[in-house]
């Protein structure tokens, strides 16, 4: 959706009055509402000051519980002890945010110096050239990204985005709720839908969620791309996409049956939200950020999470690595690139790292970290997002060269889904109409 030259400014205030959940299409509360202006965020400011260099980092995460209040912080502590810069937090929901930063780049409006993205959003900016080395602030901070992980926005050596929160696909479970029914965390895909179907009192459990309405694609999107790892599956090997393959086509039947038997049909991301809030939802597949939010909003529930390795023999799970970035388009790269700096030192990561609930080092010099070492000991939901026993796939590797267009060929999917959600093509057919969408 566009929005007009007035709307798609962003804002320096909490304009936000509405619940809704973000992209993880589980707890993320973010308090707007679809079509909202973006959201600015001002940490440890107090008054102007005009000899300080206002940065802007456009993100998704200003509008995220918990994970809002812990940017909040540590930019705050940065804004202390800087006598040169300002750093704030804007941006938009990430049901927007994609098409946002797309439209304000190639209008040349969007000059924040650093921007926030999502694995696919990354692929298509680097590709592009809107970003910038982050040699200097890497080299100063002396730090060493994991080639692994960054490899995607690596050129001639030089890495043009750091992983500021890396998330893993696993099952996350209530586990009060499993206790009551004695059922013990499913192990394979079979396990999984007797579970969700054992655990569901409608309307006041449900053994399951996902998010299922076309008014909130990019959370619904977001989560179905991961679950082609059900079976092993891609969803395109190069140029050739492979929506009707055996693999898909049982990964979408698997979800339908879920869908027909205990997944709350209808209702948005924000609903989904009370609803875990409250203990009725049993389990569900969601990256590891989800924790974060469910804490922010119900500490009881939180105590109970706990999560073990996606329900199939291999284990794969989407793993997604959201890389900060330098924008060719801002003006104060100097500035931008001392704010790097300090945020890329150990300590700094991981203090972020940590107020964030994440666990993923961008590199192994943050790992050595003493708080941080002792803090991975603190989390008892963390078993199933870890590797091993997860085996991590990247979307680049679901996607093939589909990555830069992984929107549109997640439109395609879902529109056609519907026919199969509505009883009127069986999954194979409405994925067969989905394959010949994507080679026109």
């Amino acid at each position: 959706m566009l929005m007009s030259k007035k709307e798609n400014k962003t804002v320096d205030a909490l304009e936000i009055t509405n619940a809704t959940v973000g992209r993880r299409g589980f707890i993320k509360g973010a308090g707007a509402v679809a079509g909202t202006v973006a959201v600015g965020s001002v940490a440890g400011a107090t008054t102007a000051k005009a000899a300080k260099t206002q940065l802007n980092i456009t993100t998704w995460m200003g509008v995220e519980p918990g994970r809002k209040e812990a940017w909040e912080s540590v930019l705050g502590k940065f804004n202390a002890q800087s006598t040169t810069s300002e750093v704030k937090l804007t941006g938009w929901p990430f049901a927007q945010y994609v098409n946002q930063v797309l439209t304000g780049l190639e209008a040349g409006t969007l000059t924040d110096d650093l921007i926030m993205s999502t694995p696919d959003l990354a692929v298509r900016l680097f590709k592009s050239g809107y970003f910038l080395p982050l040699t200097d602030a890497v080299k100063a901070a002396g730090v060493t990204p994991n080639p692994k992980i960054h490899a995607y926005v690596t050129k001639d050596g030089a890495c043009y985005g750091v992983s500021i929160v890396t998330v893993n696909f696993g099952l996350l479970y209530n586990s009060e709720l499993f206790s009551k029914a004695k059922i013990k965390p499913p192990t394979t895909p079979e396990e999984l839908l007797a579970a969700a179907k054992k655990l569901t009192k409608k309307p006041n459990q449900y053994g399951f969620w996902h998010p299922n309405i076309m008014a909130e694609q990019g959370d619904f999107w977001f989560n179905m791309q991961n679950w082609v790892n059900m079976y092993d599956g891609v969803w395109a090997v190069g140029k050739t996409p492979k929506a009707n393959s055996p693999q898909v086509v049982k990964a979408m039947q698997l979800w339908l049956d879920l869908y027909n038997a205990a997944i709350p049909k209808g209702i948005n991301n924000a609903a989904a939200t009370q609803l875990a809030a409250n203990g009725r939802v049993a389990q569900g597949f969601w990256v590891s950020a989800a924790v974060n939010v469910l804490k922010s909003t119900n500490e009881a529930v939180y105590a109970k999470l706990r999560s073990v390795a996606l329900p199939h023999a291999s284990h794969k799970a989407a793993s997604r690595v959201h890389p900060i970035s330098l924008n060719k388009l801002g003006k104060n790269k100097a500035a931008a690139t001392e704010f790097l700096t300090w945020l890329f030192k150990p300590e700094n990561m991981a203090d972020l790292t940590m107020q964030c609930l994440d666990f993923i080092p961008p590199f192994p010099e943050m790992a050595n970290v003493p708080a941080f070492k002792a803090y991975l000991k603190t989390l008892p939901w963390i078993d199933g997002f870890l590797t091993p026993p997860s085996v991590p796939i990247t979307p680049m590797d679901m996607m093939g060269d589909f990555i830069t267009k992984s929107d549109e060929y997640g439109t395609i999917i879902l529109t056609n889904l519907q026919s199969a959600i509505n009883k009127k093509k069986t999954v194979k057919q409405a994925m067969d109409q989905a394959q010949k969408e994507l080679l026109v």
